[in-house]
């Protein structure tokens, strides 16, 4: 009789025991749950390539990635339940990554052309561009017609370069092929080369922040250029769809004229 009352008494330790360690699995989850539903559902990553030296379309303060097509993307992606992973590249590796898929996306004033949608995707347009030619303040440049025999540097991979080298054609002269702007602008001040292609906002922008400092003048009629997207990556059309429906909701909600003022004036 005594066994079977301790026996008894063994089980309701046991039975109450087992009661104990499910009640805090239980809570355990419970918890999770909570924080889970606090926290917010996770949102899709993407990788997205940017250059770092194309004020104001990108550069760094601080050794903090900033400029309009920074600010652009982030706000379109959060429109698009997006977060973004920013990967630093040169202009002329971006379009080559995206084919290899290394990268989701790229935004780095690229133009929407011909020849890249063929191996790329784009989002809608988000900017329209144009290119200028610039030359020192004491050059006796003033446009297209004085650039018979002259040297023309232009960035590799970009629209510029395509202008520079029709132009070398036209006017015998030769071109001038670097990685970017600081050293474009580099090999004219240093009087080895006579002019630089580069897009009109751009320039325009370093024009003005070097104020009265600036060796740099525009010379002659802006060229037309392409305007420019988000690059996609091929069979990607879903992300295609989410980040147009996020800067459309950006552009009626006018946060995209927000963005477009800090870094543009309406002149």
């Amino acid at each position: 009789m005594k066994q079977q009352k301790k026996n008894t008494f063994v089980n309701k330790i046991v039975m109450i025991a087992l009661a104990g360690i499910i009640a805090l699995a239980l809570a355990g989850c419970g918890s999770e749950e909570v924080d889970s539903e606090s926290s917010g559902e996770t949102k899709e990553e993407i990788t997205v390539a940017v250059v770092q030296d194309y004020p104001p379309f990108e550069y760094k303060v601080d050794e903090e990635l900033t400029g309009f097509d920074v600010e652009l993307v982030e706000a379109v992606a959060e429109k698009a339940d997006l977060s973004v992973n920013w990967k630093i590249m040169k202009f002329d590796g971006i379009i080559p990554a995206l084919q290899a898929n290394q990268v989701d996306a790229a935004v780095s004033a690229i133009g929407i052309r011909e020849d890249r949608l063929e191996v790329v995707n784009f989002s809608d347009p988000y900017f329209e561009s144009g290119l200028s030619l610039i030359a020192l303040k004491d050059s006796e440049i003033e446009g297209e017609a004085d650039l018979e025999g002259k040297t023309i540097v232009a960035k590799q991979g970009t629209s510029s370069l395509k202008l520079a080298n029709e132009l070398a054609e036209k006017y015998n002269g030769e071109v001038t092929k670097l990685q970017d702007d600081a050293t474009m602008y580099m090999e004219l001040e240093n009087g080895n080369a006579d002019v630089v292609i580069n897009d009109y906002p751009s320039v325009a922008y370093k024009i003005n922040q070097d104020g009265e400092d600036s060796q740099l003048r525009i010379v002659g009629d802006m060229y037309p250029s392409e305007d420019y997207g988000i690059a996609i990556s091929k069979g990607s059309e879903g992300l295609v769809e989410k980040l147009n429906t996020g800067l459309g909701e950006l552009k009626d909600s006018g946060e995209f004229d927000e963005i477009y003022s800090k870094y543009f004036s309406e002149e």
